[in-house]
């Protein structure tokens, strides 16, 4: 039997909000994800830039580190980017959200990573 390849990922109003009372999960491949860091990476540079990739129907792209403000990236070769400095090190997680159409957005899964002291 075929492995079923399909990824969860939640569509949320766009509110500005957190958390909404219209989230709707669905089964389908993601919209969003996030490329770089991988899962685990540990980063020791003084700064580092994330990639994040999105169907071509994204109207823009945001990310939240450690559940804090959505933060606007810019567009460039295709994909998404944030540049980010001045961190702590310790263990860190990452959400990236894409407007769609409609007023909706689609948030990736969360991505765990580090940065070394």
């Amino acid at each position: 039997m075929a492995k079923n390849d399909r990824d969860s990922f939640t569509m949320t109003d766009h509110t500005g909000s957190k958390h909404s009372d219209k989230t709707r999960a669905f089964q389908s491949r993601p919209a969003v994800q996030v490329e770089f860091p991988r899962e685990g990476d540990v980063i020791a540079q003084p700064s580092y830039t994330f990639q994040i990739k999105a169907t071509p129907e994204s109207d823009g792209m945001e990310v939240s580190i450690d559940k804090g403000a959505w933060m606007r990236c810019r567009e460039s070769l295709g994909l998404w980017w944030y540049d980010w400095s001045g961190f702590d090190a310790g263990e860190h997680e990452l959400e990236a959200r894409t407007r769609m159409s409609e007023g909706l957005s689609t948030i990736s899964a969360p991505r765990r990573f580090s940065v070394a002291p």
